[in-house]
């Protein structure tokens, strides 16, 4: 689990995406990035423009009555990677009542310099305090050869963080504590090509976490004074070795029509590099997209799994399994459960509703989807600190084995080969209506 965002906004209030065209809504949550693939997802991509590109090859060589013969597959996103299609800026615009007004943007050029480089950067600033920024600067041949090299910074700022307390809980929708998140991360990746669509990917850096009281709202306790026995209450370094698998079928990097992507990754935290803790992580995230009739219909699912080692105060609870948000279960708040395990799963329909160009700049494709999901996070007591429990036994409170539940139903903008915006609102016995602006693909 993460308490940050993934280059993007969505408060409580009113927010616009300037496109040409508006997006608003009138509740919203926080879109903490939740998951730990993101550097996985960016080197997927690669894989992704490696299929494209083979294809347009393919296609060329085809047309000219060679041998060879085209995938199926969307011939015109597959030229938008020779065209202006590649690059996008999307401005972000928005209002929370809590943290206030809400300005950043979104760039992304799928194809920057000769080489074919990948370059993405986020950033937001609220009134309020609140600070997001993140970069990814990738290269898909180091040197002319199969290596692919990748470089991602992130740094985030919350003044007032939600902490819902630990395991598959029942407290609802309603905090218990608040406190301030603070971190800041620099991760470099070396990834090989094992075959068309196989990556084999290390990845090593720089990972250090704060947490403070923090500026807590509506008469809330501080989570630092709540809760003081809580493992990595004063944060720490959390600097990972990962060794990840990434199997990648999909074609189109802002609409996939069809194929899976599949990763599997271990993560290390130990000692040995410069951390305050030692504990490791397993997971296993695998999606498939298939059409229904034509490439306007898709159904798509996601089965995502997660395990971490450690005990006592080697793991810090922001590190926990967690799920709620955008990128597990849209229906319940960010990091709603926190465990030291977890399973979920996802199902969802999009329907095409417009393909069109605009002004010359990009494809936009605008889809409709539906969906709904099941998970829960699991807690041995026993690994916590001894002393936790018996000093706060309401940091785990109505502790069940209950299955949680959430469905939705929202807009996916697609922009030309460059950018995947998501516009969802999700609902589960809880929580209703929370509202949702993320990139990337869901499935």
């Amino acid at each position: 689990m993460r308490w940050r965002q993934r280059g993007t906004v969505a408060g409580r209030g009113l927010a616009c995406c300037a496109l040409g065209f508006g997006l608003s809504w009138a509740v919203a949550s926080p879109a903490y990035a939740g998951g730990t693939l993101d550097i996985e997802r960016s080197v997927g991509q690669f894989i992704v423009l490696d299929n494209e590109r083979r294809a347009i090859k393919e296609n060329k060589a085809a047309a000219a009555g060679q041998e060879g013969q085209a995938q199926p597959g969307d011939s015109e996103a597959a030229n938008a990677l020779d065209s202006s299609h590649n690059v996008a800026l999307l401005p972000q615009l928005g209002y929370d009542p809590e943290v206030g007004f809400i300005v950043g943007g979104k760039f992304s050029d799928i194809n920057f310099g000769d080489t074919h480089m990948n370059l993405d950067i986020g950033a937001t600033q609220s009134t309020g305090g609140e600070t997001s920024v993140d970069g990814t600067w990738g290269v898909p041949h180091l040197f002319g050869s199969d290596f692919i090299g990748l470089v991602r910074f992130e740094y985030e700022l919350r003044p007032t963080t939600d902490f819902y307390g630990l395991g598959n809980n029942n407290v609802g929708d309603k905090e218990l504590s608040q406190h301030e998140y603070h971190a800041t991360s620099l991760l470099f990746t070396l990834a090989r090509r094992l075959a068309p669509h196989w990556v084999a990917a290390g990845t090593i850096g720089y990972d250090r976490t704060t947490v403070g009281p923090g500026d807590p709202q509506h008469g809330k306790l501080a989570t630092t004074d709540a809760f003081s026995k809580l493992p990595g209450i004063k944060g720490g370094y959390n600097n990972p070795l990962s060794l990840s698998i990434i199997y990648n079928t999909q074609r189109d990097l802002t609409r996939p029509q069809q194929g899976w992507n599949v990763v599997g990754k271990v993560t290390h935290v130990g000692p040995e590099l410069g951390n305050d803790f030692n504990y490791a992580r397993f997971t296993g995230d695998a999606s498939y997209v298939h059409p229904i009739g034509s490439p306007k219909h898709l159904i798509g699912f996601r089965i995502d799994g997660q395990y971490l080692t450690g005990s006592g105060n080697d793991l810090p609870f922001y590190e926990f399994s967690s799920i709620g948000g955008f990128d597990s279960l849209e229906g319940f708040y960010p990091n709603r459960f926190l465990g030291q395990s977890r399973i979920f799963a996802r199902v969802g329909y999009q329907q095409l509703l417009a393909d069109f160009q605009f002004r010359d700049l990009w494809r936009v494709r605008l889809d409709g989807t539906v969906f709904g999901g099941a998970g829960r996070v699991f807690l041995d007591k026993s690994r916590l600190p001894s002393d936790l429990l018996a000093d706060t036994p309401q940091v785990a409170p109505g502790l069940s084995n209950d299955i949680q539940f959430s469905y939705g139903a929202g807009l996916r903008v697609a922009l030309g080969e460059a950018i995947s915006a998501r516009l969802e609102a999700g609902f589960s016995g809880e929580s209703k209506g929370l509202v949702y602006l993320s990139f990337g693909n869901a499935f």
